[in-house]
This record gives C-alpha cells, sequence and structure tokens, in this order.
C-alpha cells in the first residue's frame, strides 16, 4: 500500500490484546512459528521506518486499511476497492522506477 494509504495504529499500549490474539495460534508458536515475536519484531520495526527522517512517535506501530466506505456504501465492490490500492501502489512504483531511470 502507499504511504498515504495507509492507516497507522499506534500498538504500544495494547501488547496484552495483542497476546491474546496470538493465543489463537498458540500450538504454532509452541511448536516453533514463533508469531509472537515476529509480530512483535513487526510492530516496533514499522514504528522506526514509518516517517523514517522523524523521530519515533510510538515503540510499535501496526498498519491498516480503511475500510469505512464499504461499510457505509453497500454498493461498493470489495475486490474493486482492494484492487484500487493494488493500482495506486502499482503506479507509485511504476512512477519511481522511471524517475530512476530518467535521473
Amino acid at each position: 500500500m502507499c504511504d498515504e494509504d495507509k492507516v497507522a495504529l499506534d500498538v504500544q499500549d495494547r501488547e496484552s490484546l495483542t497476546a491474546a490474539l496470538l493465543g489463537v495460534f498458540d500450538s504454532q508458536i509452541t511448536g516453533g512459528k514463533r508469531y509472537d515475536l515476529a509480530t512483535a519484531g513487526r510492530h516496533r520495526a514499522h514504528a522506526t521506518y514509518h516517517h523514517a527522517h522523524d523521530l519515533d512517535a510510538t515503540i510499535a506501530l501496526a498498519f491498516a486499511m480503511d475500510l469505512t466506505p464499504l461499510v457505509k456504501d453497500v454498493s461498493l465492490d470489495p475486490h474493486a476497492y482492494a484492487i484500487g490500492y493494488i493500482d495506486r501502489f502499482r503506479d507509485e512504483v511504476s512512477e519511481r522506477l522511471r524517475r530512476l531511470r530518467a535521473g
């Protein structure tokens, strides 16, 4: 997703909720698939790399997609809505590559 499309959620005060949600995967976690560590690491990485040139505003950040338009307007097609995000991301990457090549 393009940065402007992401909804940044500060989750630093929600580690217990994250742990509870990951409890659904307890059998995988105890079996060696460390979703608990990976999720904590991802949240910390997002906090660090989001707005890379600014000081970190939080130690844990999760990204979300705003689905509110789909709830407010049931005539919207969820597939087309998601493809819109993909198309914007593709266009952004294409433009960056074009500028690099021209550069």
